[in-house]
């Protein structure tokens, strides 16, 4: 007992300090080290309140640091050590104003606000250390309680340390990552909408509200079928269930009026995402009422060229009607005219966009059977120009076997093929007609209008080469098409002759 009276620690293995030995690794080194030459004193000497507070900051997992004394005296744990960094452990028992220099103004203001009984709390508090030899730009959430003595009054303060520095990086990272995204979605010229799994309105983007016309409030975090009450029952609304319960992707135009009473025509893409379903849309109204137009115009196009080629051929049944005409000629014209109509029916079935160069042979086929044509090649789509006059070269090739060749009898045949050199420049179609099972053939000794379109017109309009043979088994003509290349304009990028 000491004169006062009061109880004194009997020796550095009391008891009061047995603590310090289920204290971790810190706590091993509070208890070896000699605390005689500190501003706290032999550890025989620490007031029971410190030993208290000292116990639970040992035992506890989260980062803590106990400042003791006016001088800040650091007692921590092994969480805390951790944090310290390569300060540890040279930072234990420091001066907490020394052992932290880079922010000793923020830890002064710290102990002087504990030490008079007060508390703080910062979150996500950005500061810069030197744990490891260079400066880090740390985050963390620090708690700062005061520690009373025996008497009630402030000893020390308690600072729970939480470092929040990833934490709060990947929000940022995961902040600016959503900007992006948002800038990118508002920057869209398509409607965008992200629906949750239970069809709440979880996005939508500018152009999406412009679309509507109500504010975006009216939107976020409402029902789709509440802000679209119709749209349930349609086809939209089953498409948009379909999509959300078996996660498939889907593209539609849908006609909307909307309750303002504009009719709208939308084209509607979704995509299932782990939220729920990701929805783009665009307003081609004006695409639809230029399809419109369009059709209209290559209507009325089809119309008149089909009245004039029926006056060409009036003029020239009226003008050809005289007995000095032979039949065969009045009759070859007629029949030339019909196959330019033709041409120009399937063209403007494409909206003479091109023609696929299959549709062109079965129609010269036509007439005369398919059974007695054997067609083969692969797809080819031929310009507007190009189709009128493979259309009419067909027809020559035709009406020539009917009356000469593999079409004059009844058991003779046509092999027309076509392939592809994809890798020429520019790309070329070899394509062959030839004629078997005819009367045997005997070369021509003058070239009739035939072919002359053929040989002649064929070659000049497709830019490249045809060959007529006659050997006896029957005729073979050989073209060599020069194409224009993948994307080009129909009417632009093929040659001139």
């Amino acid at each position: 007992m000491s004169q006062s009276g009061e109880s004194k620690p009997t020796g550095h293995g009391s008891d009061r300090v047995a603590f310090l030995q289920a204290g971790g690794e810190t706590g091993a080194l509070i208890a070896q080290r000699d605390w005689s030459k500190s501003p706290i004193g032999p550890i025989e000497d620490w007031p029971q309140s410190l030993l208290t507070a000292l116990s639970i900051v040992l035992h506890s997992p989260t980062p803590i640091v106990m400042l003791w004394g006016p001088q800040g005296v650091m007692l921590y744990n092994d969480a805390y050590s951790v944090f310290a960094g390569a300060r540890h452990p040279e930072l234990l028992g420091s001066n907490v104003l020394e052992g932290w220099p880079e922010v000793a103004d923020f830890n002064a203001h710290v102990m002087e606000v504990g030490l008079a009984g007060g508390s703080l709390s910062y979150s996500n508090q950005e500061l810069v250390l030197y744990r490891h030899g260079r400066a880090e730009n740390v985050v963390m959430n620090l708690d700062y309680s005061p520690v009373f003595d025996e008497a009630g009054a402030p000893a020390g303060v308690i600072a729970v340390v939480v470092e929040t520095t990833e934490q709060v990086r990947a929000e940022t990272a995961l902040k600016a990552e959503r900007d992006r995204a948002r800038s990118v979605l508002e920057g869209m010229t398509d409607g965008f909408m992200l629906l949750a799994h239970d069809f709440t309105i979880l996005e939508i983007n500018a152009e999406g509200v412009r679309v509507d016309g109500r504010p975006r409030e009216a939107f976020i975090g409402q029902n789709h079928w509440e802000v679209w009450p119709d749209t349930y029952e349609m086809t939209l609304g089953r498409i948009y269930r379909q999509a959300m319960s078996e996660r498939t992707a889907f593209a539609i135009e849908n006609r909307y009026v909307f309750p303002d009473g504009r009719a709208t025509w939308l084209d509607v893409r979704g995509n299932p995402v782990d939220e729920g379903l990701a929805v783009f849309f665009r307003d081609i109204t004006e695409r639809k009422l230029a399809e419109e137009h369009l059709r209209l115009m290559v209507h009325e196009l089809n119309h008149r060229v089909k009245n004039s080629l029926a006056t060409v051929q009036a003029i020239s049944a009226q003008t050809l009607r005289g007995r000095e005409v032979p039949v065969e000629v009045r009759e070859a014209l007629t029949s030339r005219l019909l196959a330019l109509a033709k041409a120009h029916d399937v063209l403007t079935d494409a909206r003479w966009a091109g023609a696929r160069l299959e549709e062109i042979a079965a129609q010269a086929a036509e007439p005369y059977g398919v059974e007695r044509f054997r067609i083969e090649g692969p797809g080819v789509i031929l310009p507007p120009r190009a189709a009128i006059a493979m259309a009419l070269a067909f027809h020559e090739l035709a009406t020539n076997a009917a009356k000469y060749g593999a079409l004059s009898n009844e058991s003779g045949e046509i092999q027309l093929g076509w392939r592809l050199e994809e890798a020429a420049d520019p790309p070329k179609l070899q394509l062959s007609w030839r004629e078997r099972g005819g009367p045997p053939v005997i070369p021509p000794t003058r070239k009739g209008f035939g072919s002359r379109l053929i040989q002649r017109g064929l070659a000049a309009e497709f830019v490249g080469e045809v060959r007529m043979d006659f050997p006896p088994s029957g005729l073979v003509c050989e073209m060599e098409v020069a194409l224009p290349p993948p994307g080009a304009d129909a009417w632009a990028d093929w040659p001139e002759r």
